[in-house]
């Protein structure tokens, strides 16, 4: 039974990585700071799993903890996550995001923790400039958020070449489902739809985007964290399928009939200030032949799950 450590292990990506973990039988350490995920969402599960308060910026904090529960191997979810809050708080993010990393690392390097699964993201590319986009296609992010994700994968390879940190970043695109936290599509959409709320959104019809369930991310992680000897540093871990938000809006009309939803022509927008640039389907080539990952959720059957979760009378966690 491994011992593995899961930073932002409270969050809405860790609790799912948490509980999947310890379904299995793994040992589960859980380090938050519970700013954007609270304990409560850890409730229910086993012996197997331990919740301690902390934070990434901590390196002494830490590495006693890894050393002191022996942990083997890290997913570091832990991060101030999407573009939007990242541009109100550039400062903030960089400290948190790339020395929380840089944490991770020399936690690893002196601790001597056999490999650590970094989630990064889509938003590395910045605009696409080929769909689908691959692993090498060029990085150029737009926003201090996906700017951090780069600089943490090259931090990653910086220690993995000098000091042969098994460090495997996962660029994921745009989660969603049960307990997303955030206002954005498709919860906004679905929660609306299923109030008897008109929802009427001026713009960002055209938009193509890859949306991910929740359940396949966590199984492309897993699948990275397991994977024997890995040939490369960075998979994309998606759906593989890009639509459009008037293709979404069309679906979950279809699913909840009476739905009064539409949206406006042109792309979406992060706030007022900058637009989404334009996007597309990533490419899981690398990981479908590596990992042996293959997504199950299309759009249609990702959201039937996510409204089915909400007419089991669940109710989203606010961040």
């Amino acid at each position: 039974m491994a011992c593995v450590l899961v930073t932002g292990g409270a969050g809405f990506l860790g609790t799912a990585v948490v509980r999947r973990l310890a379904r299995r039988g793994d040992r589960v350490i859980v380090l938050d700071n519970f700013q954007a995920g609270g304990s409560e969402n850890l409730g229910g599960l086993g012996s197997n799993v331990a919740v301690f308060s902390g934070d990434m910026t901590d390196l002494d904090g830490l590495l006693a903890l890894i050393r002191k529960h022996r942990v083997q191997r890290i997913i570091h979810a832990a991060a101030i996550v999407s573009t939007l809050p990242s541009l109100s708080a550039p400062s903030y993010v960089t400290r948190v995001n790339i020395e929380g990393t840089l944490n991770v690392l020399e936690a690893m390097r002196l601790g001597d923790v056999e490999r650590a699964v970094h989630i990064s993201s889509e938003e590395t590319y910045g605009a696409f400039r080929h769909e689908p986009a691959d692993e090498e296609h060029p990085v150029a992010p737009i926003a201090p958020y996906g700017i951090s994700k780069v600089a943490s994968e090259q931090l990653g390879r910086f220690y993995r070449t000098v000091y042969k940190t098994d460090f495997i970043s996962v660029r994921t695109s745009w989660v969603y489902g049960p307990g997303f936290p955030r206002q954005r599509i498709p919860r906004t959409l679905i929660e609306a739809a299923l109030a008897g709320r008109p929802l009427h959104l001026s713009c960002g019809g055209e938009a193509r985007i890859d949306h991910t369930y929740l359940d396949d991310c966590v199984e492309g992680i897993l699948l990275a964290l397991d994977h024997p000897v890995h040939p490369f540093d960075v998979y994309n871990v998606a759906s593989g399928e890009a639509w459009s938000t008037a293709e979404m809006v069309a679906l979950v009309k279809e699913l909840i009939p009476g739905a009064d939803l539409s949206v406006g022509p042109g792309p979406l927008w992060y706030d007022d200030g900058l637009v989404v640039p334009p996007k597309g389907a990533l490419d899981l080539s690398r990981a479908k032949r590596v990992l042996g990952y293959q997504p199950k959720y299309d759009l249609r059957r990702g959201l039937a799950s996510y409204i089915e979760w909400y007419r089991r009378g669940q109710l989203p966690r606010e961040n």
